[in-house]
């Protein structure tokens, strides 16, 4: 897994908003599926539903776009290689394009290499993400000390894995988990039950601040993962954590130390980021 850059939060966001921003208001002419294992099994309709539909939203909930129609949402799950391509004409599909479907304007690809993503047609949006077990989005006003506080009051795991626990804050992976904890002076490896409440007010106001700087930012391009809509991601250039093993911290100058947390690698300042008693 840690050779993978997995989109997160502030990536899903710009896709998102360039997606809406070309397809709201357009209608499916038509949509095929050329990989239906895509389709999930819980899926009340099959792709073929879409065909003759107008796009009302583009949206996201955690990691998840949810294209809106008039009867139905269409949620979609990057994983590690879901991408969106949006052609100006008819182009010829590739062996990795998986949903091609055309609308007014545009001949839309996607595409995933590995086969990973997933997605649904469903019409209780609500039903849905409850099967999914999905915490609060970063900047929900319900995500509180008090309500980090009983969440974690029994868990003995790492901080680092906690936070990739999508049921806890939706939307942090490996990238911003990393920056997080930097900015937040804590060890990775922390367990998540000896935070303070200090802590945890740190572990909010930081994953607000990185992902808002990320999303403004037009996410984090690295590795494996680009937009594949004409937008660049910049954070990249302003990562203080992820990526950086062996290079001076930005506070210290010490050398950055990589280790593995939950199998993934994680890189943080042992003077800065320092273990609990």
């Amino acid at each position: 897994m840690d050779g993978i850059v997995m989109p997160e939060l502030p990536e899903v966001e710009t896709i998102k908003n360039v997606l809406k921003h070309n397809l709201v208001n357009e209608t499916i002419e038509w949509i095929q599926i050329h990989y239906a294992p895509l389709l999930e099994t819980n899926s009340e309709f099959q792709i073929a539903h879409l065909s003759g539909k107008t796009f009302k939203d583009v949206k996201r909930r955690g990691k998840y776009l949810i294209f809106e129609f008039e009867d139905c949402y269409w949620v979609v799950h990057l994983r590690m290689e879901g991408k969106f391509y949006l052609y100006d004409d008819i182009t010829p599909i590739t062996k990795h394009t998986h949903v091609e479907f055309k609308t007014q304007n545009h001949h839309v690809h996607y595409l995933d290499t590995r086969k990973f993503s997933r997605m649904a047609i469903i019409s209780d949006l609500d039903a849905y993400f409850k099967t999914k077990n999905l915490g609060y989005e970063p900047f929900d006003p319900g995500l509180s000390v008090s309500f980090l506080k009983e969440r974690f009051k029994n868990r003995k795991r790492a901080i680092k894995s906690v936070l990739l626990d999508q049921s806890h804050i939706t939307g942090i992976g490996n990238i911003y988990a990393d920056e997080i904890l930097f900015r937040a002076k804590l060890h990775p490896e922390t367990p998540a039950n000896k935070l303070s409440d200090q802590d945890l007010k740190n572990i909010i106001e930081e994953t607000k601040l990185v992902l808002q700087k990320a999303i403004d930012e037009g996410g984090t391009t690295i590795r494996s993962y680009t937009s594949s809509l004409g937008v660049t991601g910049r954070f990249q250039v302003t990562l203080k954590a992820y990526g950086r093993e062996g290079e001076p911290c930005t506070v210290c100058d010490r050398p950055l130390t990589k280790i593995k947390v939950g199998g993934r690698g994680t890189v943080f300042c042992e003077t800065c980021q320092k273990e609990k008693p």
